[in-house]
């Protein structure tokens, strides 16, 4: 799967019922990134230490990560095992996303830390 499929495929699972109009504008946009889906959208989810424990408490052996998303853009794209969000607050990228390998749960920890995130997202 490239980039391009990543973040369809992301927008798709974690912005399902979400008006087009909003995610180009707020989300997809230059000088955006994709984790304003939780912040500007009204996609339910958890954040902060809620969030944080729900990640911890996932059983999965691996998982997709990718960095950025800022104006629509990835990086960085690997498969991960099992990491905790203490490890992911330790890594330095900018914003860093961890998605189920089927697109059913993500985690994602900004660099707005303190003030947006982490979030936590599952699809129901």
């Amino acid at each position: 799967m490239n980039n391009r499929e990543i973040i369809e495929k992301w927008l798709s699972a974690f912005g399902r019922g979400v008006d087009r109009k909003m995610i180009e504008e707020h989300v997809t946009s230059h000088g955006n990134h994709l984790w304003h889906l939780f912040s500007w959208c009204d996609v339910e989810c958890l954040e902060g230490e809620n969030a944080r424990k729900a990640f911890d408490d996932l059983q999965y052996d691996q998982a997709v990560k990718f960095c950025d998303g800022y104006s629509n853009r990835i990086r960085n794209v690997v498969n991960t095992e099992k990491i905790s969000s203490r490890q992911v607050d330790k890594l330095k990228e900018s914003d860093v996303y961890i998605v189920a390998n089927d697109f059913s749960w993500t985690y994602v920890r900004t660099h707005e830390r303190g003030i947006c995130g982490p979030y936590f997202a599952r699809v129901k």
